[in-house]
Order: C-alpha cells, then structure tokens, then sequence
C-alpha cells in the first residue's frame, strides 16, 4: 500500500512539473522573427516629424497614437513643440491615415510645455493615455471611447519618463520606465498600482532593473506566455555594443531582468520588402503590437532619414512567443 502511495504521489509531482510553464532562456528573440519592413505601411505626415507610436485594436480598426511636431523645428523641437495625434488603419502594418490632434501643451498645467511619448492602454472600459512633460514626469487621459474626449488629470503620477504601462487582468497596473539620476545613467525603473488610478509604489527602491548595469529608453513591454517581455533602446550599448540598438530583455516576476541575447533586435538600418534598404540617422522609440493570442506581429520605430521627416516604420514579425 505504501508503494502505491508513493507512487502515486511520485506521478502526480511529475504531471504537475509538466503543468507548469517553461521559463527558461527564451529559445529565439524578436530578432530572429523579424521580416523586411513594409515600404509603404507606418505612418508619416506632410510638415511634421511624427515619433513615439502606441497601437491598440478596437473592433476592426489599428489606432495609432503618436507624436509630432512641425518638421520646421527640426528633430529637437519635440521639447517644446511635441503634441499626440491619432492615426488608423484596416492594417496593424499601416498606412495610417491621420484621424485628429488628440492632446496639446495646456497653460498653468502640469503638462504646459509639451505632450510626448503617448502609450495607450484599455483598463476594464477605460481607455488610459500615459505621456509625459517637459520634466519627463508621466501622466496620462482617459476616455471611454477611443475618439475621446479625454480627461487629463491635475498632476503628474510618476516623476519618470518613457512609460511603457502594463494592465493585468485584474486591472493592476505595472509600469515599466525610465529615471536620469545625477550621475546621468539612465536607469530602468518599475512602479505598480492597485489600478490606472494610483497610488504607484516604486519596485526595489528604484533600483536599476537591468542586468550589469546596462541603460535603457523607450521601453515597451508586454506578458505573455508567463514572461514579462521589454524592448528598448540600449541607451549607452552596453547591452549589445551598438549604441541605441534595439534590446531585449524578460523576467519572470517584473523585478530580476535578463537579456535575451547581445544581438541587437534592431539597428539604425532597415531592409524593406521591395528589397531596398535605408540607413536612418536615427531609430528609436520601438513599439511591438501583440496580438490576441499573446503573439507579437510588427515592430514599429520611430526613424529619423538623412533628409526629410521623421516617420514611423512598421517591421512585421512572423508570430513571435518567446519560450515556444
């Protein structure tokens, strides 16, 4: 009888080590999954540099928020000229067709200089658009409806910059992000809430999240598969040795970070589908769209040309899960 037992505890242990999830080392990176970018998909507009995109899907239409500014200003006036607009397409891939001004720079405000780095996320029925200042303080508007019209709220929640917010099923919110200290590294840094709404309590202290004190901007992130996923810019290449390249990064509980390989997911170069390929003199705020199945498919980066506007490129991904 007692053999019986054991054994029968013995199986169980086994089946229920199978029923857990694999997270180990994801096997490839959003690198090996990426396809030439599309030629005539993203987003530009004639006169503005445009920067910063965030898609989310309603119904049958991709909505695309971004930045822009008046491509007079040239790539520095997103300091003091930078607004959030909305762009849609029948295709996550684009081309995007400009839809309104969603927000503008407001007197006597916490955001009265400029509105940049826009993401857009759906908490319950509520749409919830994080940006940030000119302080690089986040903020953010909400709406029940993806054409507004949106509140702003009187103050700042985080005094960090490149929100890259997370809704969890059960409207909890982690958000991953940025912080410049005074010795100029820029840090990754976490925070979590009850909900959109607050209170936002800082992980570890603030501490740098990233693995042998790398840097980072613009992160994205996303959770599927049991694994939180972050892309971003390496700040200072000390992920991948080609200064802000593409990085990539996963974690198991949103605290210890790993580097999913020194391969840059992206660099300044893009290839396209029609064969070509243009060297940008800059690329960065990267943004995955992640499908209902948890499966990311197009990659979007703000690229700066050696002469004209800055537009948004958009790389489909042939439907990347890490860990499978």
């Amino acid at each position: 009888m007692r053999t019986f037992a054991r054994f029968l505890v013995g199986t169980c242990l086994l089946l229920a080590a199978f029923a857990q999830p694999s997270l180990a080392q994801p096997a490839r990176g959003l690198r090996a999954a990426l396809l030439p970018a599309v030629k005539d998909g993203g987003f530009q507009m004639d006169g503005y540099f445009v920067w910063c995109s965030s898609v989310i899907k309603v119904g049958d239409t991709y909505h695309m928020f971004a930045s822009r500014w008046p491509a007079e200003e040239g790539m520095n006036g997103w300091q003091t000229h930078s607004e959030v607009v909305r762009a849609t397409s029948k295709n996550v891939l684009g081309p995007y067709t400009f839809e309104e001004v969603v927000l503008q720079k407001r007197e006597d405000a916490w955001d009265k200089a400029r509105i940049h780095n826009p993401r857009i996320v759906k908490a319950g029925s509520t749409f919830v658009l994080y940006y940030v200042n000119t302080a690089n303080q986040t903020g953010y508007a909400t709406a029940d409806s993806i054409k507004g019209p949106w509140r702003r709220i009187a103050k700042h929640v985080i005094n960090a910059a490149n929100p890259a917010p997370l809704v969890k099923p059960d409207g909890s919110i982690y958000l991953f992000g940025r912080i410049k200290d005074d010795d100029q590294v820029s840090r990754a840094i976490a925070y979590t809430a009850p909900s959109f709404e607050g209170p936002y309590s800082i992980v570890e202290g603030g501490a740098n999240l990233l693995p042998n004190k790398a840097e980072l901007e613009d992160p994205m992130i996303w959770f599927t598969h049991y694994r939180y996923m972050v892309v971003c810019t390496d700040w200072k290449g000390l992920a991948t040795g080609t200064t802000k390249a593409g990085a990539e990064y996963w974690s198991r509980d949103g605290v210890k970070w790993f580097l999913v390989s020194k391969d840059p997911v992206f660099t300044k170069t893009v290839e396209f589908d029609d064969k070509s390929s243009e060297t940008f003199t800059r690329r960065e705020r990267p943004f995955v769209y992640v499908n209902e199945k948890g499966e990311a498919v197009a990659l979007f980066t703000g690229c700066l040309p050696k002469d004209g506007s800055a537009r948004i490129v958009v790389q489909p991904v042939k439907n990347y899960v890490p860990g499978k």
